[in-house]
């Protein structure tokens, strides 16, 4: 038995003695440099390329088995520009082989790389300089199919390498399909011992350019790097990633941006947390914190972001972005924005969202889903708004923006159809306090509908110039032209101070009621007046008609009939109701008013006529009927046309129209009602000398009412 350990024994050292000699001998008796011509023969067989070797092949076996080259070119691909696919000017790698042998441990010596030179590209057809490489040709690109990726957890390979070095490397990307091209060079990255379980300093840096869109600047990354294969854990500390562009949409001096945090992933528990993460550019700062679960399989992502606060009007003057021209110089400028965020393949949700924009405040939950055809879902409440500040400034100032002229705006279209067709939402807005076009709102509730271009907005103002404001609008983009259905209802609003806000003028005053149910099709405000149908009536009590005095106009008029001068008194130029009442029908933007009813202490008022939309004019006529005179004032000069319908045409644009009595039926009126007065009497004295000596005394006024009646 101890003969045969011996002779085994003896076996195994004649054999490790072979093999020591090999190691050495071999790189004594043959230099890789004299089979150049053989490697480049077979590249050009195997790829069809042609392979340069313009230095020196490098080989050691023992200690360590150990590989260099310099000068490599490999030509590029048939069809695209003359020159180098890929170029190395220095390559080395080594490998130990004793603890290979003995301790089955992979010890890499450090890799070094330098002057790389990579130009990838693609034609416009397609295809791309490497295609050929893979056995691919032109017909074969969309077909070629692409191996699923595994579903089981990917591992971290058990090594140790002394370190990786590349220096001076260049890569080029040519999209002749698109026009892009990108450009990165002067790559280095310099790291320490890569060994499991211990830290390595990591840095890398590299300068970039682009063409399409046109870009320049550089990028530097420094971290501590931890790699524990057995656990399959992977850390970055103290990550620094510094990034400087210049270009197109950039601020003339560049941007600087520093991302900092601290990175870990386990893809044992297939979770990643990027913790103490700080984003600095400028004067904006965002933190956060973003941790994954099963990111090798389903990714999802939470955390929490925070935008610190900052001056918006002046970043955006930064960054040349146009910044709007506003009412009020003094918006833009503070934007504030945190939220807490939940992230997936096909989902995206805030909340506890808080928006922060000058004085206003938004807050709320907002949801994203299906991102290919998305749907969103909010519940928002805003505490304040003046819309009016960030619209364009106007000629008086508190004044909503100037109408925009005939024939401009009102034929430009007003609704994104196809933007609209694929919109799907579904959420609440509540709102505290708004101004919007001089109008204010206070406690608004609006709750919006959309799928498959059909739109619907239910909204309710409970403080609306004290009154109530409730309706619902619906839009339907899924035809040629647009669909509206407006039902809308006003309850107790003051019309004054609303009419004040909208058009600067209080021509109305009074509290009153209004409903509409208006139906219209069009995609401009010229469309929507002409197909504009429906129905309206409104309800006002205790108010005036500003701009004309109706009891004055009568009275001048009377006074010029008589040729007589008109009385100047110290009197409102209005028309005092104690209650407007009245009912229109909207057919092809025409109004048609048939039954208008006021009524005063002194007037009864009746009127109909028209309004033309389009023509933004009137046709109109109110017959007031003078019921009781005032003491003074001018009342007696009234006195004689009590009970007298008077006709007063209204005609013109209704921004200015345009007041007529006619005197004719003035006259008629009047003398009809003296003659009747004169047949009362004549009737009254006839009848009277009939029932003087057949009628008791208590019966004869009676009798004379009611036979005087029969006239």
């Amino acid at each position: 038995m101890g003969k045969t350990l011996k002779v085994l024994g003896w076996l195994i050292g004649m054999v490790l003695l072979l093999i020591i000699a090999a190691v050495i001998l071999i790189p004594m008796f043959v230099d890789p440099n004299d089979h150049k011509d053989r490697i480049v023969a077979e590249v050009k067989k195997a790829t069809g390329r042609d392979l340069t070797i313009g230095g020196d092949i490098g080989l050691s076996v023992f200690p360590r088995l150990a590989l260099e080259l310099n000068g490599l070119t490999l030509s590029n691909a048939k069809g695209f520009k003359e020159g180098d696919f890929a170029a190395v000017k220095h390559a080395e790698v080594g490998v130990n082989l004793l603890p290979l042998l003995i301790d089955q441990l992979l010890e890499v010596d450090t890799v070094r790389v330098e002057g790389l030179k990579l130009n990838l590209a693609r034609s416009k057809s397609g295809v791309t300089n490497w295609d050929d490489m893979l056995g691919k040709t032109e017909g074969e690109q969309e077909s070629v199919e692409v191996e699923s990726p595994r579903q089981d957890k990917a591992g971290l390979m058990a090594f140790t390498v002394g370190g990786l070095s590349i220096k001076e490397a260049n890569l080029v990307w040519d999209d002749q399909s698109t026009g892009e091209r990108y450009q990165i060079d002067n790559i280095y990255l310099e790291t320490g011992e890569l060994a499991p379980g211990r830290s390595v300093d990591l840095n890398f840096s590299m300068d970039l350019a682009s063409r399409k869109p046109l870009l320049k600047g550089g990028v530097k990354l420094t971290s501590k790097m931890l790699v524990k294969p057995d656990e399959q854990v992977f850390s970055m500390q103290d990550l620094q990633l510094a990034v400087n562009l210049t270009g197109d949409g950039m601020p003339e001096e560049g941007v600087k941006s520093l991302l900092e945090g601290n990175l870990q992933v386990n893809l044992t528990s297939d979770i990643l947390d990027l913790h103490d993460l700080e984003l600095t550019s400028g004067k904006l700062k965002l933190t956060g914190r973003v941790q994954g679960e099963e990111i090798q399989t389903n990714p999802t992502f939470k955390g929490d972001l925070n935008l610190a606060e900052f001056n918006l009007r002046e970043w955006m003057n930064q960054f040349g972005l146009p910044v709007p021209e506003t009412a009020d110089e003094e918006v833009l400028q503070s934007l504030f924005l945190s939220s807490d965020f939940t992230a997936s393949p096909d989902q995206l949700v805030l909340k506890n969202l808080l928006l922060e924009l000058d004085q206003t405040k938004l807050k709320g939950e907002f949801e994203m889903v299906n991102f290919a055809s998305p749907t969103y879902l909010f519940n928002l409440v805003l505490n304040t708004i003046n819309v009016d500040r960030y619209l364009p400034p106007t000629a008086e100032p508190g004044r909503a923006p100037a109408k925009p002229s005939k024939g401009g705006s009102e034929n430009e279209p007003l609704f994104p159809n196809e933007l609209l067709r694929g919109l799907r939402l579904d959420g609440t807005v509540r709102i505290d306090s708004l101004i919007v076009n001089g109008l204010q709102a206070e406690a608004i509730l609006l709750k919006v509908r959309g799928r498959d271009g059909k739109l619907n907005l239910d909204h309710e103002v409970g403080r609306f110039y004290d009154g109530l404001m409730k309706g619902d609008v619906q839009l339907d983009v899924t035809g040629e032209r647009p669909a509206i259905n407006l039902t809308q209802k006003v309850s107790r609003i003051l019309s004054g101070p609303l009419l004040l806000d909208l058009t600067g003028k209080d021509t109305l005053l009074g509290s009153g009621d209004l409903d509409m149910q208006l139906t219209s099709r069009g995609n401009t405000v010229k469309q929507l007046k002409r197909g504009l149908n429906g129905q309206l009536s409104f309800d006002f009590r205790d108010g005036a008609v500003k701009g004309f005095n109706l009891a004055k106009m009568i009275r001048d008029t009377k006074a010029k009939l008589k040729g007589e001068g008109t009385m100047v008194l110290n009197e409102p130029e209005q028309t005092d109701f104690s209650e407007l009442i009245g009912r229109a029908t909207i057919v092809n933007g025409v109004v048609n008013n048939q039954s208008l009813l006021a009524k005063s202490p002194y007037l009864r008022l009746e009127g109909s006529g028209k309004a033309y939309l389009l023509e933004e004019r009137l046709k109109y006529t109110v017959r007031p009927v003078i019921v009781n005179t005032p003491a003074g004032q001018g009342g007696e000069a009234l006195e004689d046309l009590v009970g007298i319908p008077i006709p007063v045409k209204i005609k013109g644009n209704w921004n200015d129209p345009d007041f007529s009595i006619q005197l004719s039926k003035i006259l008629e009126e009047q003398q009809k009602a003296k003659l009747k007065q004169k047949l009362d009497q004549k009737v009254d004295e006839k009848i009277g000398e009939k029932l003087e000596e057949k009628v008791p005394e208590e019966l004869k006024d009676k009798l004379k009412d009611k036979l005087k009646n029969l006239f």
